[in-house]
């Protein structure tokens, strides 16, 4: 039997779907399906290690998301369908975004500088969770500063976790001209406090496009301990307490 968008992002983006249950049914549809795409791009890396071969690949979902942006019928794909079925054109056009900065995983060394790191975080964390807060039709919506700053809390958490399996493909998303983990692990506090401070402003309504954000002190408290995850019931009652206080 097909799995089922739902039961995909829970098997492959646990914190986003435990997030995405505090949304209406219309709202937790249309986050599924962008995160289904979302994760369709991003393994690409992942079982593709040819960069022709991956660019031929990112070249694939570019092309199929500028046609449901222009109107035109979603190629046989699960997560497309649901995207065409439950957004609008803008949203498949602004996902296009994630294909471009994804093009750097296939670089033996993507990252120039630390800038160039922040670039391609706000080309992918950062770009999704602005795509997904507008499906809530929250107001006011997220200001860019806060985009930017959850973005790069997430992403470079999200690098930290992923290190061993880079570093095992023979790659390192830290930058050439000098950085190590400990800079990259104080990068994330730094803009995880940042992007707390901005989200005091923000509407219940948009938690469950960003809720998740909550959860990097702790990944970031597991990853300095040596660790790399958190049971479950703790992210659910994290998950809880933020939405309860608004708070991320």
């Amino acid at each position: 039997m097909r799995e089922t968008l739902d039961t995909l992002i829970q098997r492959v983006d646990e914190d986003r779907w435990l997030a995405a249950r505090f949304s209406p049914a219309h709202v937790r549809e249309r986050l599924l399906a962008i995160y289904a795409v979302n994760y369709e791009i991003a393994r690409t890396a992942e079982t593709v290690r040819e960069g022709p071969l991956g660019a031929i690949r990112l070249q694939w979902w570019r092309e199929a998301l500028a046609e449901i942006a222009e109107g035109a019928p979603p190629r046989a794909h699960p997560a497309l369908a649901a995207l065409r079925r439950t957004t609008n054109s803008r949203t498949a056009a602004d996902l296009q975004d994630i294909v471009n900065a994804r093009a750097a995983d296939f670089e033996s060394q993507p990252f120039a500088a630390w800038c160039d790191v922040d670039r391609y975080l706000d080309g992918t964390a950062g770009v999704l969770l602005r795509v997904s807060a507008e499906q809530t039709e929250a107001q006011p919506a997220p200001s860019p500063a806060f985009l930017k700053a959850a973005g790069r809390a997430w992403g470079y958490t999200g690098l930290l976790r992923a290190a061993a399996f880079w570093r095992a493909r023979g790659r390192s998303a830290l930058p050439q001209a000098g950085g190590d983990f400990a800079e990259m692990r104080e990068k994330a506090w730094a803009f995880y406090k940042e992007a707390r401070r901005f989200a005091r402003a923000l509407p219940q309504e948009v938690f469950p496009a960003i809720g998740y954000v909550a959860l990097v002190p702790s990944y970031l408290k597991a990853i300095e301990r040596g660790g790399i995850e958190r049971p479950l019931l703790f992210r659910q009652l994290r998950l809880i307490a933020a939405s309860a206080s608004g708070k991320i």
